[in-house]
């Protein structure tokens, strides 16, 4: 069968078995829609591919090498798929074509964007702890700042200084000033 026939039979909605033999890896990266993922060696094993009863069901196989197709064709004419047929050309043959293809959607493997949230959590944490610790710091040298400044209002108010006045009262030796009266000292 050829590619611009399959492609016809998938538009229209037919019922398509389409076998796709490539390693799952290269499945997983791009394939056909509505293909399902056998591969070679999986379908040549054994127990790969086993049905009892033959069918006239239509079952397609497509892969990037004609040769393990041709071969994975009979492997499934032999397990009772008696219109099993090799899509020519095969997935180079498709894409060539431009026919439409389900790609891989393009994202970080799980793991490492659990590492990533990880550590942009680990830069958060560490800047908000930057953060706290330069307002912490702010806020005590402001505080230290505030005290000293309390402190040197609270001096100032209490200490104020005596001033005496030079007027002699009496003969008596004594010096009048704001407190009352004093003794004279000799100087």
């Amino acid at each position: 069968m050829d590619c611009e026939t399959l492609e016809a039979l998938i538009e229209n909605h037919e019922p398509v078995n389409l076998i796709d033999i490539r390693p799952r890896k290269e499945f997983r990266e791009m394939h056909i829609p509505g293909a399902r993922s056998r591969p070679f060696a999986t379908l040549a094993s054994p127990t790969g591919f086993v049905r009892y009863r033959r069918t006239d069901e239509q079952v397609y196989v497509v892969s990037d090498d004609q040769v393990r197709a041709s071969l994975a064709t009979g492997i499934l004419r032999a397990s009772g798929y008696v219109n099993a047929k090799v899509v020519e050309g095969g997935m180079k043959g498709w894409i060539a074509q431009g026919l439409p293809i389900r790609r891989k959607r393009v994202s970080l493997p799980s793991h490492n964007l659990l590492s990533a949230i990880a550590v942009l959590f680990a830069i958060a944490g560490i800047v908000f702890t930057l953060v706290k610790v330069f307002i912490l710091a702010g806020l005590l040298i402001f505080s230290g700042a505030a005290a000293l400044w309390f402190r040197a209002s609270l001096s100032a108010r209490t200490t104020q200084p005596e001033t005496r006045t030079l007027t002699r009262e009496s003969v008596s030796g004594q010096w009048r000033g704001i407190n009352g009266i004093a003794p004279a000292h000799a100087c």
